[in-house]
């Protein structure tokens, strides 16, 4: 994405309750024609109004079968303490409501040989997770979903995977005092087994040290989060932009991407939670805070930065933008 995307002409046509707090929403073509195809694992950006008073697309994961065109599914978890998008959606949205969304787009790269796969979700999560689930079902290959939360009543789908993956499917409800325990399945999966995760910023850490202490390879193991990560230290900085040679200063509590946005700079952003690497930009003077989960070490060695997560080291930050 950038400032202006490419779009596509949706219309709700149907709203479902799937727990006290999260709601599906069927999305068609106005035009009553196929959707583009998508991939497993896509997403795809809905315009939102958000607490702030301003407009933004924020994504949400394609949560129906991505083997069908007809229409696409996404999942919305009313957030406490969000940004707003999500309050927006359930409040305002209604069967018949046009959007002008953003053609889906996919971090997640699904494989195509015969391996075996582990998908692991933790609450909303499981939105990605489920059409992987589907595709991997369709190729025959074989897997296992194991989608942990806080009890059956606020895990979404629950009733709709058993049915479709009795045989793959494992849960985990802690009211029912069950735990994911995440080093026992990696350590119990085949040597090459990949591994597909989408969950709360505890899980997927959990994941990455388990997986570190087994020697499991990073390449074997995609993970997609729900937001980026922040810290109390955060400080201020200042964004010169090289090309220009203006000053754009980034509260300590505001993304630079976010930042750069508000200054009407155009830059090519996605996912906004360091997965994709659509919005990095070289860095010409000052030290970044890398916070991605994308870029090589290389890229990092040759002074590219993720604006959307990254922050800075320094007080000041050129950038090779205009």
């Amino acid at each position: 994405m950038t400032n202006t995307i490419e779009r596509l002409s949706l219309i709700i046509t149907q709203i479902s309750q799937l727990t006290p707090r999260i709601y599906r929403y069927q999305l068609r073509a106005t035009s009553g024609s196929e959707l583009p195809l998508i991939t497993a694992g896509s997403h795809i950006a809905i315009p939102v109004t958000l607490n702030n008073g301003k407009q933004d697309f924020h994504n949400y994961s394609i949560c129906s079968n991505p083997n069908q065109r007809e229409f696409y599914e996404i999942a919305v978890l009313r957030k406490e303490n969000g940004a707003g998008g999500s309050h927006f959606i359930i409040d305002n949205f209604a069967v018949g409501t046009v959007l002008e969304c953003g053609v889906p787009s996919n971090n997640f790269h699904l494989h195509a040989d015969a391996s075996p796969a582990i998908l692991i979700a933790g609450g909303i999560g499981i939105t990605p997770i489920i059409s992987i689930a589907h595709t991997l079902a369709l190729r025959g290959r074989r897997f296992s979903l194991h989608y942990a939360g806080r009890s059956k009543t606020d895990m979404a789908f629950v009733d709709e995977l058993q049915k479709t993956f009795t045989r793959n499917l494992y849960l985990y409800a802690a009211d029912e005092h069950q735990r994911l325990d995440i080093m026992h399945v990696l350590a119990d999966a085949p040597s090459n087994t990949l591994f597909y995760a989408c969950g709360p910023q505890k899980m997927l850490a959990e994941i990455e040290t388990c997986a570190r202490m087994l020697g499991i390879d990073k390449d074997r193991i995609q993970t997609e989060r729900f937001s980026a990560d922040k810290s109390e230290d955060d400080k201020a900085v200042v964004l010169e932009l090289a090309y220009s040679n203006k000053l754009i200063n980034a509260r300590a509590d505001q993304p630079l991407l976010a930042a750069l946005r508000d200054a009407g700079v155009n830059v090519h952003f996605d996912c906004c939670v360091g997965d994709c690497g659509t919005c990095a930009v070289k860095i010409l003077e000052g030290e970044a805070e890398h916070r991605d989960h994308v870029l090589s070490d290389a890229q990092k060695a040759q002074g590219f930065i993720c604006v959307c997560v990254s922050r800075a080291k320094s007080d000041k930050l050129v950038l090779a933008l205009s």
